[in-house]
């Protein structure tokens, strides 16, 4: 079952089929749901979303251990959306793979930021118009974070980018956003099932609902506290289906909602 909050429905899926949630809970800031999900050793995965109920061009913005990866434009409810890899150019995208843990000893590793959210999915949904497109900018490749053996808390897995693959040609977008907020964020904790298991988090094999237990890593304060739909207002615009948001440029969530933003 997908997670729901606002008009939203998110989940993850490997090799096309839908990843179980344990524990999902709502968040206070930023509003929206968050949940733990199983990582597969080696296996691909793609982040799927819908929007139920909001009269409004969204865009989703993207994170995956931090990497922000470009999104995609829906235009309003039953429209939905998938991202599978990271967008390189305007024909091809790498895959999303959970692979093993990249460790090292060096030192210089030990204090640096890029671990902080290795083990995070996440992703922002914002109320957009579309006001035209451009060529796509070509995105060199990704490296993926390096973990100091003495930081990785909890984690054995990351996510790598797989090698490319040709798809359709794709332009950018150019967008206004809004609101200064977005109207959800979903965040999917993924560990290894053993390490859910271990901490209570995932059922064991042969028994019942797992326990609640703070598993180590990158999981933030949650409240439980249901939030209610949002419904959104269409706002005019001119809108080409299959477009995607070359986000991966842009280090701010959002400038002026007044603002032009060219995203490629």
């Amino acid at each position: 079952m997908p997670l729901v909050a606002n008009g939203f429905e998110a989940c993850v899926k490997i090799e096309g089929k839908e990843v179980q949630q344990f524990q999902a809970e709502a968040t206070d800031e930023p509003s929206g749901r968050t949940c733990w999900i199983a990582s597969e050793l080696n296996k691909g995965f793609s982040i799927h979303w819908k929007n139920t109920d909001v009269f409004c061009q969204t865009a989703a913005r993207i994170w995956v251990d931090g990497i922000e990866c470009a999104g995609e434009i829906i235009r309003g409810p039953n429209f939905d959306a998938s991202v599978s890899g990271r967008r390189t150019s305007a024909t091809t995208t790498a895959p999303f793979v959970f692979s093993q843990l990249d460790l090292t000893d060096d030192d210089a590793f030990l204090d640096s930021a890029t671990h902080k959210d290795v083990g995070l999915i996440r992703m922002e949904i914002w109320t957009i118009n579309q006001i035209g497109t451009k060529a796509y900018t070509n995105q060199a490749a990704s490296k993926e974070s390096k973990i100091h053996e003495r930081s990785k808390k909890g984690v054995a897995h990351q996510i790598k980018f797989g090698a490319e693959v040709v798809e359709a040609p794709r332009a950018a977008a150019i967008i206004t956003y809004l609101e200064r907020t977005p109207v959800v964020t979903f965040t999917f904790k993924y560990r290894s099932i053993d390490l859910l298991r271990a901490n209570g988090i995932a059922p064991n094999q042969n028994s019942g609902t797992g326990k609640r237990k703070a598993a180590d890593g990158p999981s933030g304060s949650l409240k439980q506290e249901t939030k209610g739909q949002k419904r959104v207002k269409k706002e005019a615009g001119s809108f080409v289906p299959g477009e995607i948001i070359d986000l991966t440029r842009s280090k701010t969530p959002v400038p002026s909602s007044s603002e032009i933003i060219d995203l490629t």
